[in-house]
């Protein structure tokens, strides 16, 4: 008899692209220090939750949100590159700490616009931030909807 580990999947935050984090414009995220992860380049403003879990942190910046999923995993999701010294402007929280979401819950509604307007890039990074804890690591990249497309497929480890 085979036995197959589980395989879990996080799915894409907003409709665009979604890519290897290697294309974040920024060290800390391109080279994966910060977890694993993928990126996406956003067509919209609306930015929902990759997985079933509770939030755990949203930045006072609500540029940045950490979930901790039903399988003891951290996934943040990190909107914009240094987009912190937007200082919140363009940003509008839909959760709140300790809150609980499904995958393809609205998180955030975010003015792209503004953004670019002010020098900034979009790009989002998705990142299961305690790695350690998966093996199994696959992709599928290229266009996605928000909530819906898987993009990251992993197993736990044992």
């Amino acid at each position: 008899m085979i036995f197959t580990k589980k395989q879990s999947v996080v799915r894409s935050v907003c409709d665009g692209m979604s890519a290897p984090v290697s294309e974040i414009p920024d060290e800390a995220f391109a080279l994966g220090l910060l977890g694993k992860g993928f990126a996406q380049n956003p067509e919209t403003g609306v930015f929902r939750s990759p997985v079933d879990g509770k939030i755990e942190n949203v930045s006072k910046t609500k540029h940045a949100y950490s979930i901790h999923t039903t399988d003891n995993l951290d996934v943040l999701v990190h909107i914009g590159v240094d987009t912190v010294e937007l200082k919140g402007d363009g940003f509008e929280a839909m959760v709140a700490e300790g809150q609980n979401v499904k995958a393809g819950d609205i998180i955030a509604r975010v003015n792209l616009d503004l953004i670019r307007e002010r020098g900034f890039n979009p790009i989002t990074a998705v990142l299961i931030t305690n790695p350690e804890k998966i093996e199994n690591i696959a992709y599928k990249f290229g266009d996605t909807i928000a909530g819906r497309d898987q993009v990251m497929f992993y197993s736990l480890k044992s």
